[in-house]
Order: C-alpha cells, then sequence, then structure tokens
C-alpha cells in the first residue's frame, strides 16, 4: 500500500473520502477505465485523487500531466496540483502558446502549464490561443446544433497571453455567432 493512502486509511478516511468516479488511462492495464470512489473537489475548482491512484495514472510525455475525466475534464501533475479545462473533440483542452482554457464558476480563464490560473476567469466563452492571441467574448451563451456547441450573441474580442483585450469589441446579434479576426495582421 502507498504510505500516504495508508496514513490516510489510519486517519480514518476511505471511500467517503472520494465519492467521485474517474476515467482514466491506466498504466498498469494500457486502456481506459473507470475508477469507482477515486476523487474529491478541492476549493479552488481542482480535484483531490485517491493516493492509491497515482501509481496506475499514465502521465503524459508531452505534458508531464495526466488527463483524468471526474465529470469534466482535469490536468493532474505528479505532485497531485490539478486543474480543470475544457474539453475539445472529447479530449482536454490542449496547451497553446502555454495556455489551456480552463471554466471556473461558469465562466472561463486559461491556466499555464504549471496549473496556475495565467488569465483570470472572466469570459462567457473562449477560444484556444493561436499565435499568441485568442477569441474571447463577454455575455455570449453556449448553444448547440445537436452534435457541436458553439457561442452566441455578446461582444466578442482578442486577447494576447497576458489577457489584455487587444481589438475592441465586437458586438453580435442575439444568437448569431460572433466572431472576430486575431492575427496580429488585422485591423479592428
Amino acid at each position: 500500500m502507498h504510505p500516504i493512502a495508508l496514513i490516510l486509511a489510519l486517519a480514518g478516511f476511505g471511500q467517503d473520502a472520494y465519492p467521485l468516479d474517474c476515467i482514466y488511462t491506466s498504466r498498469a492495464e494500457k486502456e481506459i477505465v473507470v475508477a469507482r470512489n477515486c476523487a474529491a473537489r478541492t476549493g479552488d475548482g481542482g480535484i483531490r485523487l485517491d493516493p492509491t491512484r497515482f501509481r496506475d495514472l499514465t502521465f503524459s510525455t508531452k505534458t508531464g500531466m495526466a488527463e483524468v475525466d471526474v465529470r469534466g475534464w482535469y490536468y493532474v501533475r505528479r505532485d497531485g496540483v490539478s486543474a480543470p479545462v475544457m474539453a475539445f473533440d472529447n479530449s482536454p483542452d490542449e496547451f497553446h502558446n502555454d495556455r489551456a482554457r480552463s471554466p471556473r464558476d461558469g465562466k472561463i480563464g486559461y491556466v499555464n502549464r504549471r496549473l496556475a490560473l495565467a488569465i483570470p476567469a472572466r469570459f462567457d466563452g473562449a477560444f484556444p490561443f493561436e499565435h499568441g492571441r485568442a477569441v474571447v467574448c463577454f455575455g455570449c451563451t453556449s448553444e448547440s446544433d445537436g452534435e457541436h456547441s458553439f457561442y452566441a450573441g455578446g461582444s466578442w474580442t482578442c486577447i494576447d497571453i497576458r489577457g489584455r483585450e487587444t481589438r475592441p469589441r465586437i458586438e453580435a446579434a442575439p444568437g448569431k455567432v460572433g466572431a472576430t479576426d486575431c492575427s496580429r495582421r488585422a485591423k479592428p
């Protein structure tokens, strides 16, 4: 038994301490597994995994982190620090320009590769960074056509990797997709 798991067991922590199920790629089984009583939510929006699960997690050679689905995607570092990330094509959002989208309390921000919140969660919609810029919206809503989701309405702008707006906001008609060109050559 892992030493941390033994300490937690002796302290009276058990399945009740980890009420949430997890889905992850098992290092031992080399396939996706569903693990019961695997995680608990933390106050900062992350998750705390049952320490006995760590030795079975597959850590990516690309990011150095494990990808765990606990009613939403999370990146988990080897030291247990975690952060929620948006889904993209049924997988966790990838890092672009050292940023990945992170949902927090109904808004979206961006975490860096250390999983620190690099850009506070203040957007109602956000896209991945591309060439140092990202399209974001305020007051937009998430819509669906049945298979895909998209943002509609609200005001749209571009941000840089520090979260500063780099273009004037553009209003989208209600129910219409707003968009803006965030390339450095684009004129406002």
